[in-house]
């Protein structure tokens, strides 16, 4: 996978809508930050100047998440699927350190296509 750089925008469930913002990956503020305990959720559209090439990642690659205080905290990729949009388990809480990225793939954007990293 390319080396990519996004900002990370806090969004919202509303109206039991996903809202995703257009210029960086949403961050579902619901769930815990990048790097504490449980699930944290990150999702984004396919474009290409956002997660578009996440169906390429491997397992063993990292995502590093930069905080405002410049801390880091990286992830290893654990494994990727693809679901449909009802199957929503992905999306629940964890006892580890994991972190969720999801994106449209598939016909007319009908998929889910899923990485999945724990902390290192």
């Amino acid at each position: 996978a390319s080396n990519r750089q996004l900002p990370i925008i806090q969004t919202q469930l509303k109206d039991g809508k996903w809202l995703a913002a257009n210029k960086g990956v949403s961050y579902l503020i619901s769930s815990p930050l990048p790097g504490e305990v449980g699930n944290s959720i990150l999702y984004g559209h396919n474009w290409p100047n956002l997660l578009g090439n996440l169906p390429k990642v491997k397992p063993g690659e990292i995502i590093s998440v930069k905080f405002s205080d410049d801390s880091i905290k990286n992830f290893s990729i654990q494994y990727t699927l693809i679901v449909t949009p009802d199957q929503t388990q992905i999306l629940n809480p964890t006892s580890g350190r994991r972190i969720t990225i999801y994106t449209c793939t598939g016909f007319l954007d009908s998929k889910r296509f899923v990485a999945v990293g724990m902390i290192i």
